[in-house]
């Protein structure tokens, strides 16, 4: 293999690498969003209390990760309702920061 061959190689990779990194370009453009917000709820402004009175008790409550073009790295508050959806709550539990509607939540962390 003649370093020509190598150096086109090299360059040929490296534009492959560039063109996929490109495609992707929000973290959490592939994360599912389920069917839009849950009725009901007013994200930024209805805490725990106003979920509870919408929705019931939850399915159950996890902490963990979640994933979406805005807030990345933050570990976040989860409701699950089966077959409702999910709310997620801010790190300190004052308010809501999304819903996601989703008919086929079974209640339980995914």
């Amino acid at each position: 293999m003649t370093l020509r061959t190598k150096i086109l190689g090299l360059l040929l990779g490296l534009m492959l690498c560039a063109t996929v990194s490109c495609y992707f370009t929000e973290p959490g453009e592939l994360a599912n969003r389920g069917d839009g917000p849950i009725p009901g709820i007013t994200v930024d402004k209805d805490g725990p209390d106003q979920v509870l009175k919408a929705l019931g008790q939850p399915s159950s409550r996890a902490s963990g990760w979640w994933k979406d073009e805005h807030q990345f790295d933050i570990e976040f508050r989860v409701w699950y309702y089966k077959g409702i959806g999910r709310v997620i709550f801010r790190p300190e539990m004052t308010t809501v920061y999304a819903t996601e509607a989703d008919k086929s939540q079974t209640g339980q962390p995914n």
